[in-house]
Order: structure tokens, then sequence, then C-alpha cells
């Protein structure tokens, strides 16, 4: 059985339409890229399997995360599954981060919530959440605020926040854009490192680059439509659609 399985997801802001009869599944130790230029909807597909949906957004379909349906479930299990089953890397790491607390402060109250094993144990959590996500001298960063560290480190603070309760299943939008190359580098590796433990990660991205170099399978959004899927190579190989190949001519 897939880990997720999304079907026939359409999505209104509104009246504004922002998904069309969105069909993919998710295997278990698995990275599958969703590619597509900025508002195509890939960032929404994530914000449907999280919940995190305004009141004005409509949602039809199905999401099934190991046989349970995410869109008709009770805000209450929703919050019991974010952080622990399912991970978050969003988009711009300063709006997630809350600059009146340290970042390990942060980090420890997201394993705290899920697992109550008192302070010194969330403390030590987040510190090894921070060394998988490749922050150097993790204990001293642990005491830092976000306006001291550089973009490439809120944005590993932020995958490390993700991971620290070892989710099975790891979103992440856009996590290596406004990056430099070695960042970006660095950041695709933690991405490797968490498919060989066996977890699962849906990219968002633009870029077909970061795809070449992380994902397993592709699924190619444009104007909230899949117009195409298929495995890494296949779609570098031999795309079916025009957009698909101006998307790899923009690589």
């Amino acid at each position: 059985m897939s880990l997720l399985e999304v079907k026939s997801l359409s999505l209104w802001y509104g009246e504004n339409r922002v998904l069309y009869d969105v069909s993919f599944s998710l295997g278990r130790g698995e990275v599958l890229c969703i590619v597509g230029e900025s508002g195509s909807g890939k960032s929404s597909i994530l914000y449907s399997i999280l919940g995190l949906l305004p009141d004005t957004a409509k949602i039809e379909g199905e999401i099934l995360f190991e046989g349970r349906e995410l869109t008709k479930m009770r805000e209450s299990d929703r919050r019991r599954l974010r952080g622990k089953e399912i991970g978050m890397v969003f988009q711009e790491p300063s709006s997630y981060l809350d600059p009146l607390f340290t970042v390990g402060t942060q980090i420890a109250e997201t394993y705290e919530g899920h697992f109550p094993e008192g302070r010194s144990e969330s403390r030590d959590r987040a510190i090894e959440a921070m060394r998988r996500a490749g922050i150097p001298k993790a204990e001293e960063k642990f005491g830092m605020y976000p306006h001291q560290l550089s973009g490439g480190l809120k944005q590993r603070m932020c995958i490390a926040a993700a991971i620290v309760c070892e989710p099975k299943l790891l979103l992440a939008d856009e996590p290596t854009t406004a990056l430099d190359v070695s960042v970006q580098k660095r950041i695709l590796n933690l991405f490797r490192k968490f498919r060989a433990e066996g977890r699962s990660v849906i990219l968002v991205t633009h870029d077909f680059g970061v795809v070449a170099e992380v994902g397993d399978r592709v699924v190619v959004l444009k104007d909230g439509r899949v117009i195409e899927e298929g495995d890494v190579y296949g779609i570098f190989d031999s795309p079916r659609e025009e957009y698909t190949r101006a998307l790899l001519r923009a690589i």
C-alpha cells in the first residue's frame, strides 16, 4: 500500500479554483517532486495534505495517508499528525521562525508537543535534529535567535524542526530557493539521507536541476492540473508535453 494517495483533489479559494482533479501516489522511501511555474498550485497541494487551508477554501476529493482520510479528519487529530507523522519545511523560513524565541527552543517545543518527556530530553532531541540537518556546532546554535543566522542556516533550522519527531513523510516547499549552490547541495543531501532511512519526501520546486539531484518520480503541474507524471529518467529522456520540455530547457 502507498504511504500517501491523492485522488481527484480539487481546491477553491473562494470563487477562484486553483486545483483540478489532481491525483498521484507516494511510496515509502520515495522522493516525489512536484514541478511547475509559480502559481501552478504546487504549494496548495502541500497545504491541503496538512490541512492548513484558509476558512474560505473548499476542497473535494480524497487524501489518504496510510489509509486514513485526511480531508475529513477532525482538527484535533490533524494536530497530532502534523509534526509527528508528517513534517513540513516551509518556503520562507523567516516567516516560520518566531523572532522572539531562540531557534533551539522552537525546535524542542515541536518535539515536546508530541512527546512530553521533559525539557532535557526535548533539548537533546532538538540538538540531534540540528546535527542531522547539517548545522555545525549545534549546541552553540541552539541558543541563537533567527536574526543571528544566515538564510541557509535558517532553512536548515526549519528542516530540523520538521524532522525532530522523525516523521514518515516530509513535505518541502521550495526549500532551496534563493540559497547559494553549496548550501543547496547540503540540503538536498539531507533529503537523500531521509529517503535512505525509509522515509518519504514530497518536494515542491520549479527547478528541474533539483529534480535531477534527488527525485525518484515527477508530477508536472500546470494551472492546477497534472499534465505529466512519470519516473525521473522517463521525464528527462522523453517528456510528452511541450510545457515539460520548456521547463527542462530552463535548467
